[in-house]
């Protein structure tokens, strides 16, 4: 089994892997302060997350339709 790729995502697995792993860091960061401040900053860091699943989705899709 290889490593999820950021730069260059080949399957949805690895799109999904990225963003379970982005929930459970928010969900233990949002645990361990609850500052709104943080908040704020996880608010950020949600928004380039959203952009990077929507490009690598993207990739995803021009890949598999690349192939046919």
């Amino acid at each position: 089994m290889r490593a999820p790729s950021l730069t260059n995502p080949r399957s949805f697995w690895d799109i999904f892997v990225v963003l379970c792993g982005y929930v459970l860091l928010e969900f233990t960061v949002l645990q361990l302060t609850g500052s709104y401040l943080v908040e704020q900053e996880l608010v950020v860091v949600a928004i380039a997350v959203f952009v990077w699943a929507a490009w690598a989705i993207y990739r995803v899709l021009a890949r598999v339709e690349a192939e046919r």
